[in-house]
């Protein structure tokens, strides 16, 4: 059972993508993840978007955090990201940046390298939104760059391959007299390079 519940898939193993600097490609690049994304449900901007990232390798190198225990180094080891959600009809559309956290919840589940994995995001957005409107199939947004925070949990078919279930949030976290924020769910698709 205590291999099974290993939060080690940024220690360095043939499991998921590779977290750390001087690995993937060109020791810089990490992993793509896309896919479609329900972009602010139930809500006022209800629509499809087009959603696409990239992450980069952790700036912490493998050796750094080799003596870490698994159960934190994952914490340690945050990989930079850049992503897209580009709406599909006419409604805000946004370019994000910041920090990924990853870590394996449960391994070797169906086969041997496969798993259970868990995103944690923090970052900044710029978007093309609406602010201080009363449209009614627009958010008062408050600023055209929000804080952003997100989470996603997914299946790691082997080193490469994972789908992933993601959900974000985009806000002015209370700095503008409006704070409509917005919200998205969806599926991912992810490939380590």
């Amino acid at each position: 059972m205590a291999g099974l519940l290993a939060p080690d898939l940024a220690s360095g193993q043939a499991v998921g993508p590779r977290i750390h600097a001087g690995e993937g490609i060109a020791g810089m690049f990490s992993e793509i993840r896309g896919g479609p994304i329900w972009h602010d449900p139930a809500a006022k901007e209800d629509s499809l978007a087009i959603n696409g990232e990239l992450l980069f390798a952790s700036f912490i190198p493998a050796h750094a955090v080799g003596g870490i225990d698994p159960l934190y180094r994952w914490a340690l080891t945050p990989r930079p990201h850049l992503g897209f959600s580009a709406n599909t009809e006419g409604k805000t559309t946004k370019g994000y940046f910041g920090l990924t956290w990853t870590t394996l919840l449960a391994r070797d589940l169906l086969h041997p390298g496969d798993g259970i994995r868990l995103d944690i995001v923090f970052g900044g957005s710029v978007n093309d939104g609406k602010h201080n409107s009363r449209l009614p199939d627009r958010k008062d947004l408050g600023g055209n760059l929000l804080f952003r925070v997100g989470g996603e949990i997914g299946y790691q078919f082997d080193r490469n391959w994972s789908v992933s279930f993601f959900v974000d949030h985009d806000s002015n976290a209370g700095t503008a007299r409006r704070n409509q924020g917005l919200n998205s769910v969806g599926l991912r698709i992810g490939y380590a390079l």
